[in-house]
Formats: C-alpha cells, sequence, structure tokens
C-alpha cells in the first residue's frame, strides 16, 4: 500500500476528477466525501502520511474508477459510525471539473474513530483533540438525533460512550 501525504491525495483527487469527467461527461456532478486519517491529512490536522484514502457515501458509479486511485469506498459499511446529521457539517475542499470533494467535519471524524476503536484511530483523535470544538462534539455524543440514532446495536452505543467519556476527561480542558 502507498504512503499518501497531502499533496499526494490532492493529486489522487484531481486525475479522479479528470478521469471520471471523460467516463461520465453527461452525468452531472458527484460529490465526494472523505473521511478518516486522509481527511485528518488533507485538513491539515497530521502531518503524518494515510495508506488510503476513505470516502463515505460516493456514488456507486465512481467506484471502479476511485479504486485506481487508492480511494477506498468500502467504508459505507461503516456507516454507523457516523453521527446521523453528518451531512450538515461538511466542510467543502475542492470543485473539480466534475467532483465536488469534502470532508467530514472534525468532530464528526473524531466521533467515528471514537467508534472504531481501533488503537490507531485512537491516537489520530489524540493528537487533534486541542482543535475540536467541544460544544459541537458534546453534541454528536449526547443528543439522541445524533451517533445514538446512528449505531445500530446498544452494546455499540455503550462502547462508544466509555470511549467518549475516557476522551472527554483526558483531553477537554
Amino acid at each position: 500500500m502507498p504512503e499518501l501525504l497531502r499533496d499526494d491525495i490532492f493529486e489522487r483527487m484531481q486525475r479522479l476528477d479528470e478521469h471520471a469527467s471523460l467516463e461520465f461527461s453527461d452525468a452531472g456532478r458527484f460529490r465526494v466525501v472523505i473521511v478518516g486519517g486522509g481527511a485528518l491529512v488533507l485538513r491539515g490536522y497530521l502531518a503524518r502520511a494515510t495508506s488510503d484514502i476513505d470516502i463515505l457515501g460516493a456514488d456507486g458509479r465512481l467506484y471502479a474508477l476511485m479504486e485506481l486511485y487508492d480511494m477506498n469506498g468500502d467504508v459505507n459499511a461503516y456507516m454507523d459510525h457516523f453521527a446521523y446529521n453528518y451531512e450538515d457539517r461538511l466542510d467543502p475542499l475542492l470543485s473539480g471539473s466534475i467532483i465536488d470533494y469534502y470532508t467530514a467535519s472534525l468532530e464528526d471524524i473524531v466521533i467515528a474513530k471514537l467508534c472504531s476503536n481501533r488503537p490507531e484511530d485512537l491516537t489520530d483523535i489524540e493528537l487533534v483533540a486541542g482543535k475540536i470544538d467541544w460544544e459541537i462534539l458534546e453534541k454528536l455524543a449526547r443528543d439522541e438525533g445524533e451517533i445514538k440514532r446512528s449505531i445500530l446495536s446498544d452494546r455499540g452505543y455503550m462502547d462508544f460512550q466509555a470511549n467518549y467519556e475516557i476522551f472527554e476527561r483526558r483531553f477537554r480542558t
């Protein structure tokens, strides 16, 4: 797997846009939402490389092309790790010829990483803890209409809450 830095990711985004504009010239516009470590790298929150670019909710017609540029559409399997209204907080990143790129908000990415409970995800969110809008994060974590509405099981929600409380105790000032 490649090690992708910020410029590498932007290059792949531009190449995908060019490729898609040739392949789907009459399709209108596509929206691509970048999440995970790739989004944190693109937004300048992390200086490290990432091995792939996680994409949430892209049009299925783009999947074969996305794979050519190390973009992972399998993240949709983890849709329940994203707060119900995550689309309301998307951050615009780049408008290409045919693709509009966004990232999930920092707070939505933190919520998703707390849900996943993988060591590398917990390390990522420790590095961005000082940049979080804690008011937004608290709403996403506690509001009945946000992550609680998204997570598919009571057990998953309990695990998330335990992770959130630990994270909040350690990093909220």
